[in-house]
């Protein structure tokens, strides 16, 4: 481990430890170190550590950051190298022998997937990553991390809000455990609200059903808007649950109607699309065959093949889905992506396809049954949307915890 000695080469020299992560030195006792001079401002400068290499940054101390007696505002600290914080000296040491990374907790977000944790940050850029926006190369027979903008070395984060604990638990524990998911934390009183909007959306397209003139439209806005952000809470869910948080998020903010909206829903109708393509190709030929009065006997195959093609599709959509998720890309329903994905966890895959089949059968039977149980309408309807919404949930925590349980097999990112 480095280590920073202060006042060196006198009978009051002490060091500092230097960790692998981010680190803040000054004279209050926020700071990561703590020197109680005064010529030391409360918050002087920080350090990054890593692999490579040390860089000092100073945080606009009154009296200056000086490397070997020249002041600097960000600047590489080599081993060997003095340090002068106002009027205290200090010294990077060298590397004596080699010690276990240490890594940093941190709170911080992905700046381009703001739902998942921060587990890198470039020193260079000082940009925070998740492990799907950085480059992984090897060397010296280790994977590192590299920022993609600059290609500068990462520093490794530990999100403070992630466990392991869920690793060491079976997967099909793990998928037992995800019906309780949407009780924890705020969960429930996010289905709630989330219930509330939706019976909302159905009112209002209800009432633009009979509007003369912009009925279609507002009925087209309205089906957009509430599906794209349906869409876009559940990858949201996925994302969370894949990067190892434990409880629901929150509901995503809406910055822009197009990106954060119309944009899922479009990836939506694709993944959709794409699934389906077979089935929907064959029933298409099946219709022109129909009006082209084609012999019986001929197209008898049709039916057949028709209902392969759905069940194939049934089996293609979570995998496809979960690529959208964290991809964040239509680009990722390449079959040359997923069905090597599926082939790659093909138990975990089919336990997974199992349980989200009976989502669906459960889901369609409170659809079809519960105002024959609950015979006051507008009852069965909030119900009805709490089940809905709660049985979503689970399937994406399970696809969220397929792809954190097997992330390694898939190698995505890697």
């Amino acid at each position: 481990m480095r280590r920073l000695i202060v006042n060196p080469g006198t009978d009051s020299a002490w060091e500092i430890p230097l960790p692998t992560g981010i680190a803040t030195l000054g004279r209050e006792a926020g700071n990561d170190f703590v020197i109680e001079h005064p010529s030391v401002s409360s918050h002087h400068c920080e350090f990054m550590v890593m692999d490579s290499g040390v860089i000092i940054k100073d945080l606009g101390s009154s009296n200056g950051t000086f490397v070997d007696g020249q002041p600097v505002s960000e600047s590489a600290l080599l081993p060997g190298q003095r340090l002068q914080l106002g009027e205290v000296q200090l010294q990077l040491a060298q590397i004596t022998a080699a010690a276990p990374t240490v890594t940093v907790t941190s709170n911080a977000r992905c700046k381009y997937h703001p739902h998942n944790p921060a587990r890198y940050l470039c020193p260079k850029c000082r940009i925070n990553f998740c492990e799907q926006c950085v480059n992984i190369r090897a060397s010296g027979g280790q994977s590192k991390h590299y920022c993609r903008t600059c290609a500068v070395e990462c520093a490794p984060l530990t999100p403070a809000a992630t466990t392991d604990e869920a690793a060491e638990v079976s997967f099909t524990r793990q998928i037992m455990g995800a019906f309780k998911y949407p009780l924890k934390g705020d969960g429930l009183i996010l289905i709630a609200v989330g219930t509330f909007m939706l019976l909302l959306l159905d009112g209002a397209a209800l009432l633009a059903r009979y509007a003369l003139i912009y009925g279609f439209t507002a009925r087209i806005i309205l089906m957009v808007t509430a599906t794209g952000y349906l869409v876009a809470y559940m990858r949201h869910i996925l994302n969370a649950s894949a990067q190892g948080e434990e409880e629901m998020p929150g509901w995503p903010e809406i910055n822009g109607f197009y990106d954060d909206i119309v944009l899922p829903f479009l990836q939506f109708v694709a993944t959709v699309l794409v699934s389906f393509a077979p089935a929907i190709g064959l029933t298409i030929y099946a219709v022109s065959q129909a009006f082209g009065n084609a012999d019986a006997g001929d197209t008898m195959w049709l039916g057949w093949a028709t209902t392969a093609a759905i069940v194939l599709g049934c089996v293609y959509l979570p995998m496809a889905f979960t690529t959208v998720a964290m991809f964040d890309s239509v680009a990722a329903l390449n079959p040359l992506l997923i069905i090597p994905s599926i082939a790659k966890v093909p138990k975990e895959y089919v336990l997974t396809v199992v349980f989200l089949g009976l989502m669906l059968i459960l889901n369609w039977l409170q659809q079809n049954y519960l105002r024959t149980l609950v015979p006051v309408s507008l009852v069965a309807a909030i119900l009805s949307g709490l089940l809905q919404l709660y049985l979503m949930i689970v399937e994406v925590r399970i696809l969220g915890l397929l792809y954190r349980n097997k992330k390694n097999e898939l190698g995505w990112f890697t």
